[in-house]
């Protein structure tokens, strides 16, 4: 009896894609149940009242606001009037403990420092930084703000948030959509003067699969795990490790799409393992992981992991491409290869700046 290959062929690519499509719909299906695991906890904390620790990360030129970094829920707004110090640079970095609430974006509330992990009773007292009428710290965070504003700040995001919330990152419990706009609406000024000041802006470019669905869950996973990849060959990309350095900024240009993101380099450049080779290309099995990192050894050849903070991105349907008023010959785009490039036109910065706004 002879075997019918072509048969067995068949059957086995069909048996491979039945479980490969299983497997993806269960990962996406758990995906959307942490999400919505997640936006219960942030309601729960929210309700419950629960005291949250982080570090004041970005205070503004005036003030008045800024930015506290949490491990959970990752960038929070807040305002002068929510803190019981004064606010001073002196603080970057100094460690709080706060409350939330959501009204259009997360906001800390009832703002103290962390004097036991943060600064010496002395030290507070010797600079001042705390106001007049409120020396004594305490355990308990205080229910300042009233239940109505509470409750309609809740209320107005069941109504009009909830729906929109968009997870940018698996290691926190939310980064929503919401808290793009983290900064007051119409002022992005501090985002812009740190793309103003930095000396080096990258170009970086690559080019997308033939389908379209994997090009998404790729985005998607280097957006949630905070890295993007690029070439190193023996004629690409040879001296990547010195030429990209933490705070640089990169524009990142999606090959005949545009645009897609701005981001700021927060970490520096590594060739990507087995593990980070199945977050960049998830439609990948562990055979073809296998496989791909034989062909790099044989190649000379590697995926670079960027690690980066996205500033602004857009979804892969929406890249900027050139902005009105803008000529072809003052508009940087195009430029072939996976190399990182530093455009020498004048306008560079002033286009980059013009990307990011277009795409908070």
């Amino acid at each position: 009896m002879t075997t019918d290959y072509k048969k067995l062929y068949i059957e086995y690519r069909e048996k491979f894609e039945e479980y490969h499509n299983k497997y993806w719909k269960g990962y996406h299906t758990n995906k959307n149940l942490i999400k919505e695991n997640r936006k219960l906890k942030l309601r729960l904390d929210i309700y419950e009242k629960r005291i949250l620790y982080g570090k004041i990360k970005r205070i503004s030129s005036h003030c008045d606001y800024g930015i506290v970094t949490n491990s959970e829920y990752g960038d929070i707004f807040f305002h002068n009037s929510q803190c019981n110090f004064k606010i001073s640079n002196h603080l970057l970095g100094k460690k709080i403990k706060f409350n939330m609430i959501l009204n259009k974006r997360l906001e800390a509330t009832n703002i103290e420092l962390d004097i036991e992990k943060s600064l010496s009773a002395f030290d507070i007292l010797d600079s001042g930084i705390y106001k007049s009428n409120d020396l004594q710290i305490n355990d308990n965070i205080s229910d300042n703000s009233s239940e109505e504003s509470f409750v309609s700040a809740n209320s107005e995001s069941n109504s009009e948030n909830s729906s929109n919330i968009n997870y940018n990152s698996s290691n926190k419990l939310l980064n929503t959509g919401l808290n793009n706009n983290i900064l007051p609406e119409d002022n992005y000024e501090e985002d812009l003067k740190i793309i103003h000041n930095t000396n080096k802006i990258w170009y970086m470019n690559c080019r997308l699969h033939s389908n379209h669905k994997d090009n998404i869950n790729r985005w998607n996973n280097q957006i949630d795990n905070g890295f993007v990849g690029t070439w190193k060959t023996p004629t690409v990309n040879q001296k990547i490790f010195e030429k990209l350095n933490i705070g640089d900024i990169i524009a990142w240009y999606i090959v005949g799409q545009g645009f897609s993101a701005i981001l700021r380099i927060k970490d520096k450049c590594s060739v990507m393992n087995k593990d980070d080779l199945k977050i960049h290309f998830p439609e990948k099995s562990d055979e073809d992981i296998k496989k791909h990192l034989e062909w790099e050894k044989n190649e000379i050849s590697c995926i670079i992991k960027i690690p980066v903070e996205f500033l602004a991105y857009t979804n892969l349907d929406n890249c900027v491409k050139r902005i009105e008023g803008w000529s072809k010959e003052d508009w940087t785009s195009g430029y072939r290869g996976s190399n990182s490039m530093l455009p020498k036109h004048p306008k560079w910065k002033e286009q980059v700046m013009k990307i990011y706004k277009r795409m908070k």
